[in-house]
């Protein structure tokens, strides 16, 4: 088997390359999280320097680039969240909804990212609220949407994943509604009729331009004989449904582990797991295709890729303690966040002691038009990032400190 390889490494290798040839497909949030990857845990963004304590031996801990798409980065805040999440959970069942756009729709989704997706959470957390609303007759429920937009081979799969309390809420009555059954939330037919005619009614209300260019296929899928896709899972309490999104809260179409190498005709080779039958295979792709494919995941800058609706809401925190009141509980358990572990030397496991900041080599520039990856200092011309082991080179002893906590806070 090839050895490990790293997304960095295949951009260095090939982004120049498909930058060149498909140029006129490229968007800034495309260039901007090539930048922050080829930066991260580099010298390009600073770090820290620590020595051991007991061997004397110094050690370099680079900064994080943060990026949600970079798969390096976002353990930390995964953890954060889904303390957060689990501490909201409500003591009544919970249901995962999924609500999956119809491929005829998908290419659309890739030329208006911002307007479709927005759509696309707004609008599954609202046909929800509608179908609970109608079965109890006005009362309120609520969502935690997490978008995510990749299948396990990086393909394009826009779908939305809703956590769902299976309690709803009337607000003049100050009465809670159960489902009859703990395993049994909503039909799917009436959620996902729901679901399609209030994405047809938002194109056509909120964006009639981007309506009006819609193919022939697309407005289609968009008719009433086109049977969307839905699905509702009883999940338990909830805590595992949330541990399950939060690994979609910061990361890449795939992680570190995934990525195996190149084959000797030069092909990445991406580990993935069949969702029927749960096998594991390796997936061959060119570099081209591998770039392409993760460039489809790139969401606008500042797309906020989770909300909450309803009960969930931040702004609903007074009417969600009111829920566990009426439910028997008293307040909000209490919030526990992860403990961060102790990082020990690399090479004799002794303590590292602080000994400095590492300023930036330069600042992160931009990467050229044509695919050339360029970094723009403070003040000159832009220049070239140096190579990766320049630093270690003049700072001789040194090791790297992979694990240490500044590569997912900075």
């Amino acid at each position: 088997m090839a050895s490990k390889l790293t997304l960095a490494e295949v951009l260095r290798d090939h982004w120049p390359g498909y930058a060149q040839a498909n140029r006129s497909r490229l968007n800034s949030a495309h260039y901007r999280a090539v930048r922050r990857t080829l930066a991260c845990r580099t010298p390009e963004l600073g770090g820290r320097l620590y020595g051991c304590g007991d061997c004397q031996q110094t050690h370099f801990a680079y900064h994080s680039c943060n990026h949600r798409s970079c798969p390096q980065c976002g353990a930390a805040d995964q953890q954060l969240w889904s303390a957060r999440q689990e501490a909201k959970l409500l003591p009544v069942p919970y249901f995962l909804v999924t609500f999956t756009i119809p491929a005829e729709l998908r290419i659309a989704c890739l030329r208006y990212p911002k307007e479709l997706y927005h759509l696309l959470l707004r609008e599954s957390a609202a046909a929800l609220a509608d179908v609970v609303a109608t079965k109890t007759g006005g009362d309120r429920c609520g969502c935690v949407s997490v978008l995510h937009t990749w299948g396990r081979q990086m393909q394009h799969h826009p779908h939305v994943h809703c956590v769902v309390p299976a309690v709803a809420l009337n607000q003049k009555t100050d009465q809670l509604h159960h489902p009859t059954k703990d395993d049994f939330l909503v039909h799917y037919q009436p959620l996902a009729a729901r679901f399609r005619s209030r994405i047809q009614r938002a194109l056509q209300t909120d964006h009639p331009e981007l309506y009006a260019t819609l193919p022939e296929e697309a407005l289609r899928s968009l008719g009433p004989n086109k049977t969307w896709n839905v699905q509702l899972e009883h999940v338990g309490r909830g805590v595992t449904a949330v541990r399950y999104l939060a690994r979609y809260l910061q990361r890449s179409a795939f992680t570190p582990e995934r990525l195996l190498g190149y084959d000797p005709q030069g092909n990445v080779l991406l580990k993935w797991t069949c969702s029927t039958t749960r096998k594991t295979g390796v997936l061959t792709l060119h570099p081209h295709e591998f770039l392409r494919r993760w460039l489809l995941h790139v969401l606008p800058k500042g797309f906020p890729r989770v909300r909450h609706y309803g009960l969930l809401a931040s702004a609903a925190k007074k009417t969600r303690i009111r829920v566990r009141l009426l439910l028997g509980e008293y307040g909000e358990p209490e919030l526990v966040l992860p403990e961060k572990q102790p990082h020990g030397c690399p090479q004799c496991g002794g303590p590292l002691i602080f000994l400095r900041e590492i300023q930036p080599s330069h600042l992160v520039g931009s990467v050229g038009s044509v695919g050339s990856v360029r970094s723009v200092s403070s003040r000159g011309p832009p220049r070239a990032p140096p190579p990766a082991d320049r630093f270690h080179r003049s700072h001789q002893p040194t090791s790297s400190v992979p694990n240490h906590p500044t590569t997912a806070n900075r």
